[in-house]
């Protein structure tokens, strides 16, 4: 007996061009799987099916800069490769992931102007899966543009998170954020042994944030504690809103044409980069809104306009410390980058009133460094070491006590 039978058709015409949202309503609450994506090109339309073990809703738009087509449906269990690299037909690649714990979306480049014309869902014939296929039709410029431009640009960010209860006015302790890069859509690098780089620096700074906690000194907070996408932005506004006395965001650097590359950087931001390298570290790094498909808005710079340079130049001579102090205390555990303390114009960064420092625990590319991040080893004493830099910054005074021999750790 077929649990479903719909079939929803939405015509697009160019002159009104808008998003267009496909609705299938589910027969359960059951997480749905999708098992498999294809790409089915012809001479002007290509179709795009989903097989799935439950209908579910969806919704498709396009975007620009560069060109891409989204689909956006509920929280989704993927069982298939995580993107899709060889172009077919107008589709340049592909990747998934969760943009909330609610929602999921598959992003498609596109190599060519298509827009979204209609979607059907037929259950399969012994009623095992859903065949959700998604139609395109071949656009010009000046149509896939419009239908871009019409997108609502809220439907783009993901739900606003729930406000974290407020801290005890007791604790007067400073507040470290800590930044897992990447998230959700946004997979970062792919690692020579198939880690992602969201992947791998989230488990770091959820090791790092139980050392700080350990220790007592200092409350911690993450701005993504699950594999799920937050805007740049957003992840400052994050650490500004809850006051954070430093805040430091954690990536995996790659390099393809030098597997022999290695070792961690650390960074903080300036209009300025230090070096060509760093400037494209800081450019790769800042395309992660794109990767996530969220339009991003001009900086708001005029709160730093009042302000004057006076507080900026403060807060980066107190992020060139933070720096500093966070190579000074790893150097005795991690292979360092030969050029370890850089400078660039990362946006995570440019929170004017708050010490900031982003830190490459090593290369995605580099064989030795992938074996680093699955060893619990040296994950603990990498953290040890932050753990160890951050506390000292904060509490200038615990700096004097003599460290404990790097012998005697584990």
């Amino acid at each position: 007996m077929n649990r479903f039978e719909t079939l929803l058709r939405f015509g697009i015409v160019a002159s009104m061009s808008i998003v267009a949202c496909f609705i299938i309503q589910s027969t359960g609450n059951a997480t749905p799987i999708v098992a498999d994506i294809q790409i089915a090109p012809a001479a002007t339309s290509t179709r795009i099916r989903l097989i799935s073990s439950e209908p579910f809703e969806l919704s498709a738009f396009v975007l620009t800069n560069p060109d891409r087509l989204v689909l956006e449906g509920p929280a989704i269990n993927f069982q298939l490769s995580p993107e899709r690299e060889n172009p077919i037909g107008p589709i340049a690649s592909y990747r998934y992931g969760a943009m909330s714990p609610e929602r999921s979306r598959i992003i498609f480049d596109l190599a060519q102007p298509v827009l979204p014309s209609e979607l059907t869902t037929t259950p399969s014939l012994n009623g095992g899966a859903y065949s959700i296929s998604l139609y395109l039709t071949t656009a010009d410029r000046q149509s896939f543009d419009r239908s871009a431009q019409a997108t609502n640009t809220a439907k783009l960010r993901p739900p606003t998170q729930s406000e974290p209860s407020a801290p005890s006015i007791a604790d007067s302790r400073p507040l470290i954020v800590i930044d897992p890069g990447h998230g959700g859509n946004d997979l970062g690098a792919t690692g020579v042994n198939g880690l992602f780089e969201k992947d791998v620096v989230l488990a770091f700074a959820r090791a790092l944030a139980k050392k700080i906690e350990a220790e007592g000194l200092c409350r911690v907070m993450l701005t993504r504690d699950q594999d799920i996408f937050i805007p740049l932005d957003d992840r400052v506004k994050f650490a500004r809103q809850h006051g954070a006395a430093v805040f430091l965001s954690i990536h995996g650097d790659t390099i393809a044409s030098n597997t022999d590359v290695r070792g961690a950087t650390v960074y903080i931001g300036d209009d300025k980069s230090s070096d060509a390298e760093a400037a494209k570290v800081a450019e790769y790094e800042n395309k992660a809104d794109s990767n996530g498909s969220i339009v991003t808005a001009p900086a708001d710079t005029t709160v730093a306009d009042i302000l004057g340079d006076l507080t900026l130049r403060e807060t980066r001579t107190r992020s060139s410390l933070l720096a500093r102090e966070l190579v000074t205390r790893i150097a005795d555990t991690a292979h360092l980058n030969h050029n370890p303390l850089r400078a660039a114009g990362f946006r995570v960064l440019r929170a004017f009133d708050i010490p900031a420092a982003l830190i490459e625990i090593g290369y995605m590319s580099s064989k030795p460094d992938l074996d680093q991040f699955s060893s619990p080893e040296w994950t603990d004493r990498m953290t040890s070491r932050i753990a160890d830099a951050l506390n000292d910054f904060l509490h200038p005074s615990r700096a004097e006590i003599p460290a404990q021999s790097p012998a005697a750790q584990p």
